[in-house]
């Protein structure tokens, strides 16, 4: 099952794969259902510009294109997730933190503490991100 999830890439797929496991098991227990979350939480993240995401204490912390010449940061969708944050100072952050691998830079998200606030919290960047 974790293999089939792995070659999921869109979300209509994703929702005939939990058609499948509700069909199969009945309805799906709360691991079960953030784990489908996450990854969706990855293809957003993705599409946001962010190679990483971590969550811990309470925070989702996302990590942009490591480099900086890349031209995602010239791009309307970096554009829209700074604007974004801008709009919401008290629980959003961008800024630089240096890494093993480098100076990166970092978004940072408050009140996450668990996947369903990860996903909301990530989509709420999408409402003004313009489409590829």
């Amino acid at each position: 099952l974790y293999t089939q999830l792995n070659e999921i890439k869109d979300e209509s797929s994703l929702k005939q794969y939990e058609n499948q496991l509700l069909d199969r098991f009945g309805p799906l227990p709360k691991p079960a259902a953030d784990l489908l979350n996450s990854v969706r939480i990855k293809w957003i993240a993705q599409e946001l510009g962010l190679e990483k995401i971590v969550m811990k204490k309470g925070r989702l912390l996302g990590y942009f294109v490591s480099d900086q010449q890349s031209a995602y940061y010239q791009s309307p969708v970096f554009t829209q997730v700074l604007q974004h944050a801008q709009t919401h100072p008290d629980n959003i952050r961008i800024k630089e933190k240096e890494t093993r691998g480098g100076l990166r830079l970092m978004l940072t998200i408050e009140a996450i503490d668990n996947i369903d606030a990860a996903l909301t919290g990530l989509k709420a960047f999408l409402q003004n991100v313009p489409a590829a």
